[in-house]
């Protein structure tokens, strides 16, 4: 039985290891492609979309995700997830923390990358409230969404971490959902492109399946 389980045990993590190579390399075609300025048009028109067919209604909800997906509100929810699985699961998940990954690579994307920000007549946010990572670093370029790669990131973890079972599918279909809405929150606020939401969704993806192969 102990076998068995560490057979399971090391094909989930072969899993997990090729799904983050698989993702990082997609994440990286896609950079050189945004790069190649291959999405200008449809990156306009996308937004130009959401932002005719969504209610003005969305400004302050939308808003506040920008705040709940900030740095200083992830290292917050990263921290109470690796404090309840060692309290609660006794398991010490330390890959958790491999999120920090996407900082050098989401800065690196933004400094190096040619894609300039969506412009200010697009800028939809509503909250008068900024966190002090707002004003730590500021780029011309926008690619990818750092917001988006960590919503992804702990979405990823959230989902393997569940227990499947008919009790898990609320919580399953709200991690999905609160997904969906931060990739559409991104682009409807102006603040990214859909190719930069795209990036980060494929680059926090990445970080998050490698976080589960130290698991």
């Amino acid at each position: 039985m102990n076998g068995r389980r560490m057979t399971i045990s090391k094909q989930k993590k072969f899993i997990y290891l090729s799904a983050s190579i698989f993702l990082f390399l997609a994440f990286v075609l896609f950079a050189l492609s945004v790069r190649n300025d291959i999405f200008r048009n449809f990156d306009y028109q996308t937004m130009v979309a959401s932002q005719k067919y969504t209610t003005a209604l969305a400004d302050y909800p939308f808003s506040f995700l920008s705040i709940l997906a900030s740095s200083e509100m992830t290292f917050l929810i990263v921290s109470f997830i690796f404090i309840y699985l060692l309290y609660r699961k006794r398991h010490l998940f330390l890959g958790i923390f491999l999120y920090i990954l996407i900082y050098p690579l989401e800065l690196l994307g933004k400094l190096l990358i040619y894609h300039p920000k969506p412009p200010l007549f697009l800028f939809k946010y509503v909250l008068d409230f900024h966190l002090p990572s707002s004003y730590i670093v500021q780029t011309n370029y926008s690619f990818p969404s750092g917001h988006m790669a960590r919503t992804a990131f702990l979405a990823v973890v959230l989902l393997a971490i569940i227990n499947v079972k008919k009790s898990a599918v609320f919580k399953i279909t709200a991690v999905l959902i609160l997904t969906y809405f931060m990739f559409h929150s991104r682009i409807y606020l102006g603040e990214h492109w859909f190719s930069d939401v795209a990036g980060g969704l494929l680059l926090g993806s990445a970080a998050g399946f490698l976080s589960l192969v130290f698991w």
